[in-house]
């Protein structure tokens, strides 16, 4: 069994907008102080977080569109992603 190299990926999104995943797994974390948000019209709860992951060596390239709502809060999203460390097709 050959194994892969990946690293861990984090970004913050403060705004409405789209993103690929292009990963072998994505996790949506949202705080819960956060404004209402869902991912690909999936509400995620304040505190939850939504997971994808793939099979054993197979690579996501899905687009997410995130979408904020309305709220007193902030905008605030925890994207977390586990990538292939040296590329791939």
């Amino acid at each position: 069994m050959n194994l892969i190299n990946t690293n861990t990926t984090f970004e913050f999104v403060g705004q409405t907008k789209s993103i690929t995943s292009d990963c072998f797994a994505i996790s949506f974390f949202r705080p819960t102080t956060s404004n209402p948000v869902s991912i690909n019209g999936l509400p995620v709860e304040a505190g939850q977080t939504l997971s994808i992951e793939q099979s054993v060596g197979q690579i996501d390239r899905s687009h997410y569109d995130i979408v904020f709502g309305a709220g007193v809060n902030s905008n605030e999203l925890h994207v977390i992603r586990i990538i292939p460390m040296h590329g791939y097709r």
